[in-house]
């Protein structure tokens, strides 16, 4: 075999196009939770663990297409960003 099959490059090709989708979609995200004073840090866990604020790495499931059960991660997701809206008086 001389080239990869047409049909893999062509899946890569689509396989790209969703992935620059996803990553204009995930920076938008971002930047309407960050809009409320959230930080997004504590939505893919990356905060101090020992800073006692709520994190969770719902976000970061969300992100790598490994949330098993969209409904549970988007009601973590809501747990963390409202009580950093409520902390924040929004």
């Amino acid at each position: 075999m001389k080239r990869m099959p047409y049909e893999i490059k062509q899946k890569l090709r689509q396989y790209a196009k969703v992935q620059s989708k996803a990553k204009y979609l995930s920076g938008e995200i971002c930047k309407m939770i960050e809009s409320y004073g959230v930080p997004i840090d504590n939505l893919t866990a990356q905060d101090d663990i020992y800073s006692g604020r709520p994190q969770t790495e719902a976000l970061a499931y969300l992100n790598n297409a490994e949330c098993e059960d969209l409904e549970d991660t988007i009601a973590e997701i809501e747990k963390v960003f409202l009580y950093f809206v409520n902390l924040n008086n929004w």
